[in-house]
């Protein structure tokens, strides 16, 4: 959102305003040289004949550029121009008509393209201020959605934090807590296909679906067969969703996953030195007639560290084109394995922003850190 507030602050408008006043100087030269130069021609260079009638071309300039006044001026500077420099063979008559037709013509010019060039200052206001107000939704929307993002819940033996980053105002990841007792809580984290408001439109009835039957079905991988039929009743062929769905218990030390053709989540195990990828995943959500989804059982140790993402973070590129990588966010995992969740999500968001550098944000990032104590 940093764009937005920029261009809404007073430095803003004041660089606008000067390069607007810097382009309007650099037409009014060139419409001065314009004018010098079919003098020039006119005088110098064509003996018998008058070339007033290019005066026409800086005067719609002037037109687009200046106010009328100015534009009565410059006409009646290029008509006496036009007399002083044209043919002096004409007699004193036949040169206040020239002189008078000439001015009117001018005159005829830069009040038109005036009323030309006022018509389209109504429209660009008019465009500006429809602009201004969609992007102040935006902004609403995109303080609402951020708003509602969940707090992570405390739960015995597992510590939870999360992070998301938008690529625009408003996002096309979803992420959420649900917990199912004292000592078992659900983590989801999404990602639907698109950015912006288009995308974020499907994140409320994803929300609303996932929170109603995590209570009501046996497993991830039922909720995510559940999701699938109800994305297939609301949305085109052209949408669709990854998710990874797990269930903690933390008496038994287990993690419960499915996925729906999401990312892998990394799964550091500092006790022992390993790392695993939770690669078991089904069809991405909302395509295939008849999706399947399988649960997977990992068992968990104390100080494992499990790392959901989306493509934000990994395929984040730099300015030589290279992305984050998986490789790199496994290490920043291991190199700071003893901080808490929240801060791990802290060191890899801003890891990421460090390395994209001056590259623009290309996809939503969004981190679920759980770990196991």
């Amino acid at each position: 959102m940093a764009w937005l507030k920029d261009r809404n602050s007073a430095k803003y408008k004041r660089q606008l305003l000067t390069e607007e006043n810097r382009a309007t100087g650099l037409l009014n030269l060139i419409l001065a040289l314009s004018i010098a130069a079919v003098a020039y021609t006119d005088w110098i260079v064509v003996e018998n004949d008058s070339l007033g009638y290019l005066y026409v071309l800086p005067i719609a300039l002037s037109g687009l550029v200046n106010p009328l006044p100015i534009t009565i001026a410059l006409s009646l500077l290029c008509a006496w121009l036009q007399d002083v420099f044209g043919p002096p063979t004409d007699t004193p008559h036949v040169r206040v008509v020239r002189g008078v037709i000439s001015l009117a013509g001018f005159l005829i010019v830069g009040f038109l393209v005036t009323l030309i060039a006022r018509q389209r200052g109504r429209l660009a206001a008019e465009i500006r201020q429809e602009r201004d107000d969609y992007e102040h939704d935006l902004t609403l929307a995109a303080q609402v959605q951020r708003q509602v993002l969940p707090k992570p819940p405390i739960v015995p033996g597992i510590e939870l934090a999360a992070s998301m980053q938008t690529a625009r105002l408003l996002g096309g990841d979803y992420y959420d807590f649900y917990p199912i007792s004292d000592n078992v809580v659900d983590v989801v984290i999404a990602d639907v296909s698109g950015k912006g408001a288009a995308a974020s439109l499907l994140m409320p009835s994803l929300a609303v679906a996932l929170r109603l039957r995590a209570h009501e079905l046996s497993g991830p991988a039922a909720i995510i067969k559940d999701l699938d039929g109800i994305l297939k009743q609301i949305t085109s062929a052209a949408t669709f969703v990854t998710i990874f769905y797990a269930r903690f218990n933390s008496t038994e030390r287990t993690l419960q996953y499915a996925s729906g053709g999401h990312n892998p989540p990394l799964l550091v195990r500092p006790s022992t030195g390993e790392t695993f990828e939770l690669d078991q995943s089904g069809p991405i959500v909302g395509i295939l007639p008849d999706a399947q989804f399988t649960d997977t059982v990992v068992p968990l140790r104390s100080g494992d560290i499990l790392t959901l993402f989306t493509d934000g973070v990994t395929e984040q590129e730099n300015p030589n084109e290279e992305q984050f990588s998986l490789d790199r966010l496994k290490n920043l995992v291991i190199s700071n394995e003893n901080d808490s969740a929240a801060t791990l999500a802290t060191h890899i968001t801003d890891a990421v922003s460090t390395f994209a550098g001056t590259k623009e944000q290309e996809d939503d990032l969004t981190l679920v850190i759980a770990k196991i104590l």
